[in-house]
């Protein structure tokens, strides 16, 4: 499972004004069995435990809130679907001298997928969240616009902020066709530079189209495709921090994915490991606010 406390995770990083929040909030949202309007059940849960309604592993770091959203929904299976449309198809057409309007066939469809969701199983997923007090941000382990738009909406909610997405501020295909040929410096001692040559490239024509090219470990290639008027809309990058190193890939929104996040040491506690991969988050928070700017 993909998160904060997993080895690689994507990340969403949102501005969220934090003036000495209630984590206390967290349990009135808490996650409830009962669906809402939508047929989904949401509600917060403790970090990456979907079980955990009373928030045993903490909510309260310090720097950090940490938490995650349960969303459970019923998936129903597209195999019964179809196989229960051809049969309620062939049923109406042997009625009706082998023919079915498209009208029909339509309500047919809705009113199977409706009766096949209603019984299938509810499928849980979790999105971790940390709020980062002193930074001002949220991270958030997912992209998803469907489950973005759920957790924001709950988290105003819970809190009454309405945290907002990072945007570039920046011309990101420059600042990234900088960082394929030098180390970019931000804030502090770190600095931040592509991790080998793996790059997606567009025409501004196929940016627009979101028809993209990749180019993998190939640094002729790259440059060549720069000099061609190709733009980088993705790169995989390198984050250094004095001793810390962390790889990830940046997208031309600022979104973050495959951000490898360190290991705790042997023995250590649930506690450190988090605080340990929350301070990971963000490092790269920051060095991707700084590119972006």
């Amino acid at each position: 499972m993909s998160g904060f406390m997993s080895s690689t995770t994507a990340m969403k990083i949102f501005e969220a004004q934090a003036k000495k929040p209630d984590p206390e909030k967290l349990r009135e949202h808490a996650f409830s069995p009962a669906p809402g309007p939508d047929g989904k059940r949401v509600g917060w849960v403790g970090l990456t435990d979907p079980l955990d309604l009373d928030f045993s592993f903490g909510m309260d770091f310090g720097r950090f809130l940490a938490f995650s959203l349960r969303i459970d929904e019923r998936k129903p299976s597209s195999a019964t679907i179809k196989i229960r449309l051809a049969e309620a198809l062939k049923e109406e057409a042997a009625a009706n001298g082998g023919k079915v309007s498209g009208k029909r066939k339509k309500e047919l469809k809705e009113a199977i997928t409706s009766t096949v969701t209603s019984k299938a199983d509810f499928i849980p997923s979790l999105t971790d969240c940390i709020w980062d007090l002193e930074a001002q941000r949220l991270y958030v382990s997912t992209a998803s616009e469907g489950v973005l738009a759920i957790l924001l909406e709950l988290f105003h909610k819970t809190f009454g902020i309405t945290p907002t997405p990072l945007l570039p501020k920046a011309d990101m295909a420059a600042v990234f066709d900088r960082a394929f040929r030098e180390n970019i410096p931000v804030d502090g001692s770190a600095e931040v530079s592509a991790n080998g040559c793996s790059v997606t490239l567009a025409t501004p024509e196929q940016q627009e189209d979101k028809a993209h090219v990749v180019v993998v470990n190939n640094q002729g290639a790259v440059a060549t495709a720069l000099q061609e008027g190709l733009r980088i809309t993705k790169m995989a990058l390198l984050a250094v921090d004095g001793e810390q190193e962390l790889a990830f890939s940046l997208a031309d929104d600022l979104t973050v994915s495959g951000l490898k996040l360190p290991k705790g040491e042997k023995g250590d506690d649930a506690v450190a490991t988090f605080l340990l991969k929350a301070d990971a988050c963000a490092c790269v928070a920051n060095a991707v606010e700084c590119m972006g700017n």
